[in-house]
């Protein structure tokens, strides 16, 4: 009966033994484990502060690189906003030029004139001899293209030429020379550019050709447009005897 507890005694003290060895050894690989981890880890973060310091430098330096490049690009780019800016300015005087000696063609609102030969009846069978009272002459389509340009015109055509201060406009036979190659027979189709409103009332008035021409019967018919085309200029434009005044002369 003694035996028995002796026995079970020692083999529970052995196992308690045992356990606790094992529990130590245990405790001391994970600690050894946490050293060795905690040791690895200082060293990457030393790493990783090295690598991002010198990052960091190299950022500087390609940031000054950077702020050169930009510093020489917005000196360019103001020196060619200049340059483009002149040549606008002369772009913009050269179309001025053109515009004015008739070298584009335009449009903008106006009117139209039609001129045409009184219509034959029995006072012109009765009268052939008057026949050339009664149709349009190239000295009225030069007081009615004059009342234009008086009223403020900017544009002038007839049957599609363009009218400058130099074009010709006389008589040929029953027809009119408009120009120095253009010749047109009745009717006379008449577009200018400017104020409607101003260009018609400029016939309204009693010195007005209209009047003149509408008592002897002929053809005179006006009508506002909101848009009217009138092409360039195709004459001469070449000065041959006329020089520019230089200011030292």
């Amino acid at each position: 009966m003694t035996g028995k507890p002796d026995k079970t005694i020692w083999l529970i003290t052995l196992m308690c033994i045992l356990l606790g060895f094992l529990s130590v050894m245990a405790v001391a690989e994970q600690k050894s484990e946490t050293e060795i981890g905690g040791v690895a880890s200082l060293q990457n973060i030393e790493k990783l502060v090295n690598e991002k310091n010198s990052l960091e430098k190299e950022k500087e330096e390609l940031e000054q690189i950077i702020a050169q490049h930009e510093k020489k690009l917005k000196e360019y780019e103001n020196s060619l906003a200049e340059k483009n800016l002149q040549l606008q300015q002369v772009q913009k005087e050269v179309q001025e030029t053109r515009l004015t000696a008739g070298l584009l063609a335009v449009k903008g609102p106006g009117i139209e004139i039609v001129l045409n030969d009184r219509k034959p009846d029995n006072f012109l069978s009765s009268n052939p001899y008057m026949l050339s009272f009664f149709i349009v002459h190239d000295s009225d389509m030069l007081h009615v293209i004059n009342e234009l340009r008086d009223a403020g015109a900017e544009a002038i055509s007839v049957n599609g030429t363009r009218i400058m201060a130099n074009s010709r406009i006389s008589c040929g036979g029953p027809t009119i020379h408009v120009g120095k190659y253009e010749r047109f027979a009745p009717p006379f189709v008449i577009h200018a550019i400017g104020d409607p409103d101003s260009l018609t009332a400029a016939f309204q008035r009693e010195d007005s050709i209209y009047h003149d021409l509408i008592a002897w019967g002929l053809e005179f018919q006006i009508r506002r447009m909101n848009s009217v085309e009138i092409p360039r200029y195709m004459g001469d434009t070449e000065y041959t005897y006329a020089k520019t005044v230089q200011e030292d002369e």
